[in-house]
């Protein structure tokens, strides 16, 4: 690696920080912004679900645009719009600000992790690509860690409002990322307008139906079946119908969508057993989290170097592993010992950090070089929409109150042992998924 890609992996890293940072710090800022501004519940859930909206179809968007336009002018156009939003929340008033704040925020973040991933695949010989993802997943995973901590420490010393500013920080890695970043020239094609509107129209409704009314689930097909008419006849489409056809690449999505459907309820469900099983307030919940996301981010490197000497299948199967043998232990210790589920806790993070290192070049192998963009692009949103769909559906099974599954769980609070079980079992069939996938035939990229 040379010097200019090194000064480009640093910089990506650096905003990616800020990203996660900006999704995970002001879940803890809610309650201010509740009391403030006299909202419910619902009302206030607003700052995340509208966040969450347009970084989903924004992820695919500028994936798409990649493939069209340089990466040099797409994350400037990103970054500002990231920083524009900040600023606007910072001096806000009153909460349509807010929320109009983080409709402008999530319209540049999207482009941070989208860019990037296209950037490693575009940027980086195939044999460098685990190294550099590895970087990215520990800064996710250092993101994932000191983002509440940090959002609750400013939230109480200054106000909420400080939590907006923090992300103007990512500009300064701009005059980096102009000097690091190729020059490219503008692509032939257009870009699909109409595609995109039903596109995002049906990704929302998606998840609104998920979180809000089951009726938005309707709604979402109809627009993905207009989407669906409308690629088959656009001579340019917004996405390709052959991509489609690409079962391989499909496969790796459903296998991320297990991914990170399991590791995000794992976010929901463990908070409510610490406090629930085992009396724990949310400092100290806090901190049975940290060990394992803080050395998932020092080992993530190291997983993808592994990657790039032993090829990612193997270490997506290892890593999978990790995780449903994780999943299984605290569905077996859940009422034994807090310690146990934070030593575990260490092997979830590390198998979802060593996945994330190395899911993404595998995906990126399957495609064609005119779609890598597009394609990365649909694997942020998949991601996306499992750590939508896992808190969602695991809450909803936790309500109906079952008996022990596990003849390894010594009793008492099976409802909580059934969702660990449950969360194992789907890992173990991601690794079915995997499986099946490798045996499946790939696009092969035209030159590395």
């Amino acid at each position: 690696m040379n010097k200019r890609q090194a000064l480009l992996v640093a910089s990506m890293c650096y905003i990616i920080f800020f990203s996660v940072l900006n999704g995970t710090m002001f879940n803890v800022a809610l309650p201010e912004l509740s009391q403030e501004f006299s909202l419910t519940p619902s009302g206030v859930s607003w700052v995340v679900v509208v966040y969450a909206l347009i970084f989903a179809i924004g992820s695919v968007t500028y994936g798409k645009l990649a493939d069209i336009y340089p990466i040099k002018r797409l994350i400037v156009i990103g970054l500002l719009l990231f920083s524009a939003g900040s600023l606007i929340g910072f001096f806000s008033e009153d909460y349509w600000m807010v929320i109009v704040a983080r409709i402008i925020q999530g319209s540049g973040s999207a482009a941070i992790p989208a860019l990037a991933m296209v950037a490693s695949a575009r940027y980086f010989p195939i044999e460098q690509r685990g190294y550099v993802m590895g970087f990215v997943a520990s800064t996710v995973a250092f993101g994932f860690g000191i983002g509440p901590l940090l959002g609750g420490g400013i939230a109480q010393i200054f106000d909420w409002r400080v939590l907006f500013i923090v992300s103007v920080g990512s500009l300064l890695a701009l005059p980096v990322l102009i000097k690091a970043l190729p020059h490219e020239e503008t692509q032939g094609g257009s870009f699909d307008v109409l595609g995109a509107i039903l596109f995002g129209l049906g990704v929302a409704a998606f998840l609104l139906g998920v979180n809000t009314n089951v009726w938005f689930l309707v709604i979402g097909v109809l627009f993905f079946v207009l989407f669906t008419l409308h690629i088959r006849v656009k001579d340019q489409p917004f996405i390709q119908i052959n991509l489609f056809q690409n079962k391989k690449f499909g496969l790796l999505l459903l296998f991320a969508l297990c991914i990170y459907f399991s590791h995000m309820a794992t976010f929901f469900v463990l908070p409510l057993v610490l406090a629930d099983v085992n009396k724990l307030g949310p400092g100290w919940i806090g901190l049975v989290f940290f060990p394992g996301a803080m050395i998932a981010a020092l080992l993530g490197t190291r997983a993808g170097r592994l990657s790039d000497r032993y090829g990612s299948h193997v270490i997506l199967r290892w890593a999978a592993i990790m995780m449903a043998m994780g999943f299984l232990t605290i569905s077996s210790l859940i009422s034994v010992s807090v310690i146990w589920i934070s030593v575990t806790l260490i092997f979830i993070f590390l198998g979802f950090s060593s996945i994330q290192a190395s899911l993404a070049s595998h995906i990126a192998s399957t495609l064609d070089p005119k779609e890598t963009g597009v394609g990365l692009g649909l694997y942020n949103l998949t991601a996306f929409m499992g750590g939508t769909l896992g808190p969602t559906l695991v809450s909803a099974f936790l309500e109906l109150n079952t008996t022990r599954w596990n003849p390894l769980h010594p009793g008492g609070f099976a409802s909580y042992s059934n969702g660990m079980l449950l969360l194992s079992l789907i890992s173990f069939s991601s690794l079915c998924i995997l499986a099946v996938s490798n045996r499946r035939m790939s696009y092969v990229p035209a030159a590395e």
